[in-house]
């Protein structure tokens, strides 16, 4: 990952599937939230790797509160 966007991207949740994880992610955008999906390639290729690398939802580290706090409203 590129540290300097690690720097200011906050790690919201973490997802077993990319359905469930761009799901969230669908969410996030709708409300004006920017976000995106980690890992996914290596879990497109590998399955059942969400034991050693779990699909990660990052958002502006900014956001970060509202974004969890949108996904809690829904049941995610």
């Amino acid at each position: 990952m590129n540290r300097e966007r690690d720097a200011v991207m906050a790690t919201i949740g973490n997802f077993s599937t990319i359905q469930e994880a761009e799901i969230a992610a669908g969410m996030l955008r709708n409300a004006g939230i920017p976000c995106e999906v980690s890992n996914q390639t290596i879990a497109s290729v590998l399955p059942m790797t969400d034991t050693w690398t779990p699909l990660q939802l990052m958002v502006p580290a900014s956001m970060a509160a509202h974004a969890r706090e949108l996904l809690r409203s829904c049941g995610d």
